[in-house]
């Protein structure tokens, strides 16, 4: 028979994405949810979901919370439009895994609701939440929460749109506006963890009042790209670091930006193509790769090979290409135009392709 939160889940849900562990191997199994290699590329596939209008669950055991932990945090000050949850697994006497830990934790560090698996509608009352507050809910059990029986008259699933944080906040904005929820939450008890309150101060949040935006670098050797792409309206999932310039005016090609390394996973459920630098998709980026090359899920990701981290200070990186042969990346120089505008064209194909150039303070040395 299969359990409540099972039955929830199968109600609400339009996808479900899990890696399995005790004690979620048996919801995995109720769900018939997809594996995904592991708990970030899940998340970063449902929050493309999500941008797609679909609402989403990931499946996770606890100890699988820390390592979606920095796209969750970024997803409260980015926002989403259909329904994002967690269903988590905890083990509070260590019967099947390593540690023990209280996922509820996670709540207090990403600012999101968390509903416990006992209640009466858990996963309905998540889905709200997440739609209500744009961002992801977190339904916490523990395993004899699987025995509890379904209640399919009790399901509520009428839906609701969440939103984008506006492209003109900065930083500190997105932060402000997120938390302008906190109190509700609160009130609520959605939070069941102390919220520390923000620092105040004449910071400004929006660009407009700060009455500046990072813009490219004298003679930057990818400009010729953003243009292209702008130019032939090709939304993008951006990654963190140059690629976040595709969200600043004068472009807004870039729809959305969930931390770094998780343009590609969001992207192949949303705008099938993600814009990354080398060192986002060595640093997290390439388990999604590795994820769709494997099941054939098509998604052009542009990488931008710089071969440093140009937003913190230039340090070096590797040639990707020594890591992502599997994937059969097309390389070339930035300055080749016409070969990068025959190339950018989406299509249903996987597909990467690398665009290598100098930044202009290195080319001066």
């Amino acid at each position: 028979m299969i359990s409540g939160l099972g039955d929830a889940i199968l109600a609400y849900a339009d996808s479900v994405y899990a890696v399995p562990g005790y004690p979620v191997t048996t919801l995995i199994e109720e769900t018939g949810a997809e594996l995904v290699i592991n708990e970030k590329v899940a998340l970063e596939y449902a929050l493309g979901d999500s941008l797609s209008g679909k609402r989403s669950c990931v499946i996770v055991k606890h100890v699988g919370m820390n390592v979606l932990a920095d796209t969750l945090v970024h997803a409260t000050v980015q926002g989403l439009t259909a329904g994002v949850i967690i269903v988590v697994g905890d083990d509070p006497t260590a019967y099947g895994t390593q540690t023990i830990q209280d996922s509820r934790i996670y709540g207090e560090i990403a600012i999101c609701p968390v509903i416990d698996g006992s209640g009466s509608d858990p996963v309905g009352e998540a889905f709200r939440a997440s739609e209500r507050f744009s961002r992801v809910s977190i339904v916490r059990f523990i395993p004899d929460d699987l025995n509890r029986p379904s209640d399919k008259m009790g399901y509520d699933t009428g839906r609701k749109t969440g939103s984008l944080a506006d492209p003109d906040l900065t930083m500190y904005g997105r932060s402000v506006w997120a938390y302008e929820s906190v109190p509700v939450m609160q009130q609520e008890g959605y939070l069941p963890f102390p919220v520390s309150p923000l620092t105040t101060g004449d910071i400004p949040q929006s660009r407009r009042e700060r009455g500046s935006s990072r813009m490219f670098c004298p003679d930057c050797p990818f400009k010729f790209v953003f243009d292209l792409l702008q130019d032939r309206n090709v939304p993008v999932i951006s990654d963190t670091g140059c690629s976040l310039l595709s969200m600043i005016p004068p472009f807004a090609f870039g729809i959305a930006n969930y931390g770094m390394g998780s343009s590609i996973g969001v992207a192949a459920q949303s705008t099938r193509v993600a814009l990354t630098g080398d060192y986002a998709l060595l640093h997290s980026g390439a388990q999604a790769l590795i994820d769709l090359h494997a099941k054939g899920r098509p998604v052009l990701c542009i990488v931008l090979q710089n071969r440093c981290m140009g937003t913190t200070g230039r340090q070096p990186v590797p040639d990707i290409t020594d890591y992502i042969g599997f994937a059969q990346p097309d390389v070339v120089d930035a300055a080749e135009h016409e070969k990068i505008s025959e190339y950018i064209v989406p299509d249903n194909t996987f597909r990467v392709f690398v665009i290598q150039g100098v930044c202009p303070e290195e080319r001066s040395k």
